[in-house]
């Protein structure tokens, strides 16, 4: 969950804002019904009333959206805005929306629920002829020369000299990190590899090759990624290195190892996103040709070799498991089942105590946990 202070932060950045503002100001026309998607605070649901929405559902999981009703009442517009906490795949509205404004990307925007998201509010919450802000996403990648980020990877692993840590060195090197990438990183062109239209319906798995030209003598350390988007003609923005973006930085794809490369060398670059089970495994693969002072290149990657499967975690994940709740699943069992509509929390964790006094050793832990499902579950 975002706090305040990462909120303020996304609707302080004019590079994002600038682009949200103008294509709302155009694109809502007064009289209009507006989905605001992952709504936070509820800034774009304001904005919509500003440009003479007649109303305006503010969705969010966060609960920051009882702070969006504060904030839409002392913008004037608390008779417009209808905020909903909830997963929007689980929430009915009463009417279908003209414009659909969302921002549920993480630093690129194959991330987590947010495709399946946009998609289940295209079809569901949008009337015929409806517009989405954004229509859509381009994801970009070039190679990278950035001897300090892939060092930092390294020498944590060599951090300890009185110990041999280097058998954690290849997982982290198979794993994606977040970085701030400048202009002066980027060692070949840059290539859209995937687009994501929103409109026709944006797909979760991808796997793209590309080849990128090296633009001058310099060191391959990995692969830089980030996004450009669309918000409908003439706004839009890129997330690109030296853009200014200060809400979702970049992403790093590190080599098994620095790789030597010439200007005008043509590298083959594969990159692959496949969404499993909630989150994307991601693959990437160079081939380099040869110079005079090495041979030809092949390193093949992937966040999946990055991943660390205990024998139990594969075990309960296999088709023919047959699982059996322990005695802290069904303590979470039961808890579900008291809420009834006919007992307070308080009398809830007394008897989850009594019950399952192995997992609940006092009623604060009772109490704790029934809350938390309460807030997440209950209406």
């Amino acid at each position: 969950m975002y706090s305040l202070e990462q909120f303020a932060n996304m609707f302080s950045d004019p590079l994002r804002m600038d682009a949200y503002r103008g294509a709302i100001a155009k694109y809502v026309q007064p009289g209009n019904v507006v989905v605001d998607l992952g709504c936070g605070p509820g800034v774009f649901a304001l904005l919509a009333c500003k440009a003479g929405a007649r109303r305006v559902y503010a969705i969010d999981l966060n609960g920051v959206v009882d702070f969006g009703r504060h904030l839409a009442a002392a913008n004037g517009v608390a008779d417009r805005v209808h905020f909903l906490c909830g997963d929007s795949r689980q929430v009915e509205l009463p009417e279908r929306a003209d414009v659909i404004v969302s921002d549920v990307r993480g630093a690129l925007p194959l991330h987590a629920h947010s495709i399946g998201t946009i998609e289940d509010a295209r079809e569901r919450f949008l009337a015929p002829g409806g517009r989405l802000l954004p229509s859509s996403d381009t994801l970009v990648c070039a190679l990278v020369e950035n001897d300090k980020a892939y060092r930092e990877i390294c020498d944590a692993w060599k951090s300890l000299p009185q110990l041999d840590l280097s058998a954690g060195l290849p997982l982290a090197l198979n794993s994606m990190y977040c970085e701030k990438l400048d202009p002066a990183h980027l060692i070949s062109d840059h290539q859209g590899w995937l687009k994501l239209d929103y409109t026709v319906g944006a797909k979760t798995h991808a796997s793209v090759t590309l080849q990128l030209t090296v633009s001058r003598d310099s060191t391959g350390h990995g692969i830089g990624m980030w996004f450009e988007t669309q918000l409908g003609d003439g706004f839009g923005y890129s997330t690109a290195p030296g853009t200014g973006d200060r809400v979702y930085g970049h992403r790093f794809l590190p080599l098994l190892e620095p790789v030597s490369l010439r200007k005008g060398d043509v590298c083959h670059v594969t990159l692959g996103a496949h969404f499993v089970g909630g989150n994307y495994i991601w693959q990437w693969e160079i081939q380099a040709p040869p110079t005079a002072n090495r041979a030809a290149v092949h390193m093949r990657q992937s966040t999946f070799y990055g991943g660390i499967f205990s024998p139990s975690y594969l075990k309960k994940h296999a088709n023919d498991f047959v699982p059996v709740l322990t005695e802290t699943g069904l303590a979470e069992s039961w808890l579900f089942r008291s809420m009834d509509g006919r007992r307070t929390l308080d009398e809830i964790a007394r008897e989850a105590m009594l019950a399952f006094p192995q997992v609940f050793r006092r009623v604060e832990d009772a109490y704790s946990r029934a809350a938390e499902i309460a807030e997440r579950f209950s209406r």
